[in-house]
């Protein structure tokens, strides 16, 4: 790929920065110019900080004639976006949510100090769904942003704005965050590469939420982490955001080990698996899930469809629901819970398991939570179990590609059934955030209609590094990430 394309990745952009190839303030005029092309079209970064990051741009290039500065920044001179969820010292940060449509922090969340301490530019925010509650993306605020693969649909969310942005070349890296699936889904949805990192692994200190000056709630399942276009920016990107945070207590000191090379495909071990439970998926993501079952065994990967005994459906579903919502709901003002759970509909006799789960969790006591975690200990024991057998799980990210833009909690019928909008968005998600295992999403395929496909690579806890490596290597048989038409320069 020339080396003047918005599209190269960030480590092609660091490579060409430390030849001197190109300056940094070249490639930032370059990608703010195609920002302005195409933001208004997909509605993706949705705060820019045009002079801001010209300044930085110049003073680093500044430094550079003055003195041959020192280039080996690990992302050094990199323009990236933040998911507008996370606080950036003196940028508006709204998280989607109207009361906060002017709120300015005044301290970077720890993701956007160690991106700029890493030598990145941030150049702006992009989009969510208000307070980051959705698998769709549109606030009161911005209004909706939309999939640069069709602008009738959606990009996912929450971190729907972070996939667009980095599809359509708007943003080589940017970081989301990811509960239920919020990076897994938009890179999905989007064509793009995301990693949602071991819980605990990355700090969420400074994101929103919870509210400015509130109690943190969510202690489990929440974790930052990048979308990019490649599975090299990836672990970069991990590199920089990794680590204890005297913020965050809870996250304990698991280093990361170097690069790991890419293993040969004929020494990989991968299971894969189709459906979770009674949710169908469509059958262009069965074919593109199949497709590539049969590509990693043609070059040589022991190849099974199998899945975790103990791991069953909808059980896991509800026990998500309780758990998440035991922690979520306890940081929450009695006014806003309320809220939230009567906009997601979560009552103790949902007919929808992640619903049923958070409904029970409304009020509930120390030891029903208690009885949670008992049974989340299975479910991480039958995985960790599992994953001593096979390298990889492979399955499906959701049941369907990017769907049209619908109104929040709408069915969607799929193979002739009609499931809930949970069901459709999280259900393929919401198993390994419980357990809290690693997932790398990669493009994997095309619906009929010309809709990215991904799937998910599950991988063991704390060995992301690892996961990467065997990602990079199922990537290169399938070698399936496209530009979306329209969007290159």
């Amino acid at each position: 790929m020339a080396h003047t394309s918005v599209f190269r990745t960030v480590t092609e952009r660091l490579f060409d920065l430390r030849q001197a190839r190109t300056s940094v303030e070249g490639d930032l005029l370059t990608l703010l110019a195609h920002i302005e092309r195409h933001n208004p079209a997909v509605n993706a970064v949705v705060t820019l900080d045009r002079a801001g990051a010209l300044a930085n741009a110049q003073a680093l290039d500044a430094a550079a004639q003055a003195s041959d500065a020192d280039r080996s920044n690990p992302l050094h001179g990199i323009p990236v976006t933040l998911k507008d969820a996370w606080s950036v010292r003196g940028m508006r940060t709204t998280a989607g949510y109207p009361p906060l449509a002017d709120y300015v922090p005044e301290a970077d969340a720890t993701v956007a100090a160690r991106l700029k301490a890493a030598g990145a530019i941030i150049t702006g925010k992009t989009n969510v769904p208000i307070l980051s509650t959705d698998t769709q993306t549109h606030n009161e605020i911005f209004g909706r942003t939309n999939n640069p693969w069709n602008l009738e649909r959606t990009p996912g969310g929450s971190s729907g704005g972070s996939a667009a942005a980095v599809a359509s070349g708007m943003s080589p890296l940017d970081i989301g965050s990811d509960v239920a699936g919020s990076v897994r889904i938009p890179a999905h949805y989007c064509g793009v590469y995301s990693l949602k990192p071991t819980e605990h692994r990355t700090s969420t200190a400074g994101h929103i939420p919870p509210l400015p000056d509130s109690p943190r709630g969510v202690r489990r399942f929440s974790v930052a982490g990048p979308i990019a276009r490649s599975i090299d920016d990836l672990e970069l990107a991990l590199r920089v955001i990794a680590g204890t945070d005297p913020r965050y207590l809870d996250l304990p000191p698991v280093p990361l080990p170097d690069r790991l090379p890419t293993p040969p495909l004929n020494t990989l071990r991968v299971a894969w698996f189709d459906q979770f439970g009674h949710v169908p998926i469509t059958e262009d993501t069965e074919r593109v899930l199949i497709a590539a079952a049969e590509k990693l065994a043609q070059a040589g990967a022991v190849v099974e469809k199998a899945f975790p005994a103990g791991i069953e459906f909808p059980a896991v579903w509800e026990c998500f629901g309780l758990l998440y919502w035991a922690v979520v709901g306890a940081g929450l003002t009695p006014e806003i819970d309320a809220w939230e759970a009567e906009y997601a509909g979560f009552t103790p006799d949902s007919p929808d398991a992640f619903s049923r789960g958070a409904g029970r969790a409304v009020h509930a006591s120390l030891r029903l939570y208690g009885q949670g975690m008992i049974e989340r200990d299975r479910y991480v024991n039958a995985l960790d179990s599992f994953l001593n057998t096979w390298d990889v799980l492979i399955c499906p990210v959701a049941a369907t590609p990017a769907i049209p833009h619908i109104p929040h909690m709408s069915p969607v019928e799929v193979r002739g059934q009609t499931i809930n909008y949970f069901e459709r968005g999280t259900y393929y998600a919401i198993p390994f955030s419980l357990t809290g295992h690693p997932v790398v999403v990669i493009p994997a395929g095309y619906s009929a209609d010309g809709l990215p496909i991904g799937i998910q690579i599950v991988g063991r806890r704390w060995d992301e590094i690892r996961l990467l490596a065997q990602a990079r290597a199922i990537d290169g048989a399938l070698q399936a990430y496209r530009v979306p038409p329209g969007f290159e320069e």
